[in-house]
């Protein structure tokens, strides 16, 4: 009987906790034989897999500390509910823009294996993976269309604010108001 090699696919930013940003990474694992994948299938898997890795050293790079003090909200004029809003766009809006090309590549990767993959454990996998890497996108769409809901005036002011206009923590933002 032939031994069977079995990969367990782990990434370099497996999951752990992060206290500085106060994030949980969920990235998910699969175990499967991967003799039984095709040439172009594992090709495509393993540019993956590297894309995740590109796209994890990206997020952590656009990481920033910078903190948006309560004298600059003050400014705004906005009410604590507005301020919540206003603050997850921008931050978003602003993590969106850093990670773009990552993204890109990874989303393309996405696409390509679902549709070479055929083994359900592997496009299980693959959507797993996108669920995980896309979700400050879906928020991004959430985040959105709150925002949109804002009063103009409150758009307005928000985006001729330049200390919104640049990458900051949200959570260190976030803390001053409790």
């Amino acid at each position: 009987m032939k031994p069977l090699l079995l990969v367990l696919i782990l990434f370099a930013f497996a999951p752990q906790i992060n206290a500085e940003t106060m994030s949980v990474d969920l990235t998910p694992t699969i175990e499967y034989p991967v003799e039984q994948l095709e040439p172009v299938q594992k090709t495509l898997l393993s540019e993956l897999l590297n894309s995740v890795t590109q796209l994890g050293d990206r997020k952590a790079a656009c990481e920033n500390v910078r903190v948006i003090t309560p004298k600059q909200l003050h400014s705004l004029n906005i009410t604590p509910q507005q301020r919540g809003i206003v603050l997850s766009y921008f931050y978003i809006h602003q993590k969106r823009e850093c990670e773009a090309e990552e993204y890109g590549e990874f989303a393309r990767l996405v696409a390509a294996n679902l549709a070479v993959q055929k083994q359900s454990e592997v496009l299980r996998f693959v959507n797993a993976l996108n669920t995980v890497s896309s979700s400050v996108y879906f928020d991004y769409v959430e985040t959105e269309l709150e925002f949109n809901q804002l009063p103009e005036s409150v758009r307005n002011k928000t985006y001729q604010a330049e200390f919104l206009q640049h990458p900051f923590s949200l959570m260190h933002t976030l803390e001053q108001f409790e």
